[in-house]
């Protein structure tokens, strides 16, 4: 039993007071002497220990009063039984993302981490995680140190990016319900937190930081294209000092060409190089860095041109006004960014699977009037690879998943009371959300309306309101991919069109949809299932060409103090603690235990008025 307000029990002391007034006001009866008893009336004499027995359970009744009383207003309920195992254990965490790839700093890493294992107690047992944007346990829990140690001499480090939230959270899971101590091996680099990042740690597990030193800089590719007939690379440099270099091209690894290049102590260079008419292939740079990191001395772009994206948006009646402020922000940008065209429900209906097959993105802003056949037709449009938004509004009806991808998609939409909210990132390093670098201007909108999302098993909220629910949930069905937003993109429930994070906003959004059918050609790794290295892979049925990248976050070296990574696991308890109070309260509303002390407390006035009136 655990108690939502449990200061309100202090009131249970007033369970004192009857018994005070019992104990100093107890009535005894004087013993009279009489001379002559045959000469009274026979009359029945009360049993004096009946009557204290009775005086006992009106005692007791008035106290339990007193004490369901306090309960009822601590608001009881029953915590699920969760108990911790006795036995601490200890977690070596290793960041194996692109930053650690400088020289000589595998090396450090493995004996970093093999000296944390063997400092850990004989009997406590010890696991091996590595992170990078994801963490993977490749020792779990066990006494046998020989595992672990095995694990980290084998280990590699991958060209990911650093994401510290996700991996303390994956420790915290392999730890489970026992206390422990996490040892975290890494370089300590600033980006592994940014300011959108959010998570819990369990305030029975400790942190443990045992930093890698980071090279004194780095130089980068951090961009690769096509201008003018010519590739342009930007080669980016993190040393306080000039670097002389020269950058390599190649297209589908044959070299066509080197350019030498004088690149200015943190600055950044581009460097072009003729391509000579040629239009198709993998286009690869290549910069000679010999004190940074490695993973990043390369950039990928496939030259092959593709259509622009196309959208089809869905409303009530097809009318423009309907999709005014989307078909606006579609038509922003360069020529031909995306192909935009709306359609209304009846209409909709009508179409065939094969006519959404040139369809990348479908965009519902309006439900009413769709019928059986057309939410088949959805259904059938997202499993075979199609992007869906799906956003909330007056011409959009609340189970509208529910009756589109019933079984498929398990995220909820529900109707709430209106409140003033804003909105704010999850992961600012979604693609959703590139541009915005942090919150940004995404903080200065304002929602009047919404409604209430309910994030499925496998699905993840990648935005939230200021109140802590979901604002933007995204999850994966069959090949496609859908977004379903908590309010509309017409300017009814929200200021969003309005303001200037709309435009990149629903771009990026569209964008990322559209990469459900591989239309995009441009990844950071980790992004698609193939792209774990940087480099040119083939990927889905048509076995489409894309380029995978480092992401830029990983370019620059400077590192937090020990510190300040300290105070952000701070931040990661103080969230586990309001998480479970959170959880607390939707157990205690659940259950509702208050209503039933509440219940016997009536019951037991009743039955006190009753007895008193007898002992009176």
């Amino acid at each position: 039993m655990s108690f939502l307000s449990p200061l309100f029990l202090v009131g249970a002391l007033a369970a004192a007071v009857p018994i005070a007034l019992h104990l100093f006001h107890r009535r005894t009866e004087p013993v009279v002497a009489f001379a002559a008893l045959r000469y009274l009336r026979r009359t029945p004499v009360e049993n004096s220990r009946w009557r204290r027995i009775r005086e006992l359970i009106l005692l007791a009744l008035r106290v339990a009063a007193m004490v369901l009383l306090a309960c009822a207003f601590a608001r009881p309920y029953l915590a699920h039984a969760n108990a911790a195992l006795d036995k601490a254990a200890m977690l070596v965490l290793i960041d194996t993302s692109a930053s650690l790839s400088g020289p000589g700093q595998l090396d450090r890493v493995r004996a970093v981490a093999l000296d944390a294992i063997n400092s850990a107690p004989p009997t406590q047992p010890v696991a091996v995680v590595t992170f990078a944007q994801s963490a993977d346990v490749i020792a779990p829990l066990s006494d046998d140190r020989a595992g672990a140690v095995a694990a980290v001499r084998e280990l590699t480090i991958g060209a990911g990016a650093t994401r510290y939230r996700s991996s303390l959270a994956r420790a915290a899971e392999q730890l489970g319900a026992r206390p422990g101590r996490i040892v975290v091996v890494t370089d300590l680099q600033q980006s592994g937190w940014d300011a959108a990042d959010e998570g819990v740690l369990p305030e029975r597990v400790t942190v443990d930081v045992r930093a890698v030193p980071s090279p004194s800089g780095n130089l980068a590719l951090a961009a690769l294209g096509v201008d003018a007939g010519d590739a342009v690379a930007t080669v980016q440099s993190y040393f306080g000092r000039d670097v002389v270099t020269h950058v390599s091209f190649a297209i589908d690894g044959h070299t066509i060409g080197t350019v030498p290049v004088t690149v200015l102590a943190r600055s950044s260079v581009d460097v072009r190089f003729p391509l000579g008419g040629r239009q198709s292939g993998g286009l690869s740079a290549s910069v000679v860095d010999r004190d940074g990191y490695a993973a990043d001395n390369a950039r990928y772009a496939v030259l092959d041109t593709r259509a622009a994206p196309s959208v089809l948006a869905l409303s009530a009646s097809g009318r423009d006004e309907e999709v005014f402020y989307l078909s606006r922000a579609l038509s922003i940008g360069p020529d031909a960014a995306f192909r935009f065209r709306t359609i209304g429900s009846p209409a909709f209906s009508d179409l065939k699977a094969d006519d959404l097959a040139a369809i990348d993105v479908l965009a519902i802003l309006g439900s009413r009037g769709l019928d059986q056949r057309g939410r088949e037709l959805i259904a059938n449009y997202v499993q075979h690879g199609g992007g869906l938004l799906v956003t909330a509004g007056p011409q959009v009806d609340p189970a509208i998943l529910g009756n589109v991808l019933s079984g498929v998609v398990h995220s909820t939409m529900a109707p709430r009371t209106a409140t003033s909210l804003r909105f704010a990132p999850d992961d600012s390093r979604h693609p959703v959300f590139r541009p915005f670098g942090g919150v940004g201007t995404l903080s200065n909108v304002n929602f009047t309306r919404s409604v209430r999302l309910t994030a499925g098993n496998d699905a993840g909220i990648i935005a939230t309101y200021s109140d802590g629910s979901p604002a933007l949930v995204e999850e994966q069905v069959g090949d496609g991919r859908v977004l379903v937003f908590g309010s509309d993109l017409n300017h009814e429930w929200n200021d969003f069109p309005v303001q200037p994070a709309f435009v990149p906003f629903v771009h990026e959004a569209l964008r990322y949809l559209a990469s459900a059918r591989l239309r995009d050609h441009d990844y950071f790794v980790g992004d698609v299932r193939e792209g774990t290295r940087p480099g040119i892979v083939t990927v889905g049925r048509t076995n489409e060409r894309v380029a995978v990248n480092v992401d830029p976050h990983e370019f620059n070296p400077a590192a937090l103090s020990a510190d300040a990574f300290r105070a952000a696991v701070v931040r990661l308890h103080q969230g586990a603690v309001h998480n479970a109070s959170r959880a607390a309260a939707e157990q205690e509303d659940g259950q509702r235990l208050w209503q039933i002390a509440l219940g016997l407390l009536v019951l037991g006035l009743i039955a006190e008025g009753a007895l008193g009136r007898r002992l009176g």
